[in-house]
């Protein structure tokens, strides 16, 4: 024989309280996760225009020439006897010895306390020692040549 009782209003109305709570529980999740992968997407939007590039400093990988270069001139400059010094930025010679190891080979041009102009070459060997790529702490000067 079937049980045809009636629900009481009370069971009614303490179902329907109960599937209210579990949709607003479900909801919240739901504006959580939509709120949470916005801010993601804001974050790497954001590293995109200030960085210019997605991939983290540490993980650039090794120095490429124009690197190397930048970093000679840093070792370079505290050489000369003038405080004006004119690279030659197209016209260096960037080779690898190893995985780490650069060879720079080009000229500057200085002057003297007299006024005269003064052209010197120089061949540079630096170390990459891991790193920020820019920042001079990171290199080791290996060899250096002025001539």
């Amino acid at each position: 024989m079937a049980n045809n009782i009636p629900s009481s209003p009370k069971n009614k109305s303490e179902q329907y309280l109960k599937q209210k709570a579990a949709k607003k529980r479900s909801g919240n999740k739901a504006v959580f996760l939509f709120l949470f992968f916005a801010a993601v997407a804001v974050a790497i939007i954001a590293k995109i225009f200030l960085s210019g590039t997605l991939k983290p400093e540490f993980f650039k990988g090794m120095p490429g020439s124009e690197d190397a270069y930048a970093m000679a001139k840093l070792f370079i400059k505290p050489t000369l006897k003038s405080s004006s010094a004119n690279f030659s930025d197209e016209h260096y010679q960037f080779g690898k010895q190893s995985d780490s190891v650069y060879v720079i080979q080009s000229s500057v041009e200085s002057t003297d306390d007299s006024g005269e102009k003064i052209n010197t070459e120089f061949k540079i060997i630096l170390k990459y020692n891991g790193g920020e790529v820019d920042k001079q702490k990171n290199w080791s000067l290996i060899d250096l040549n002025i001539h």
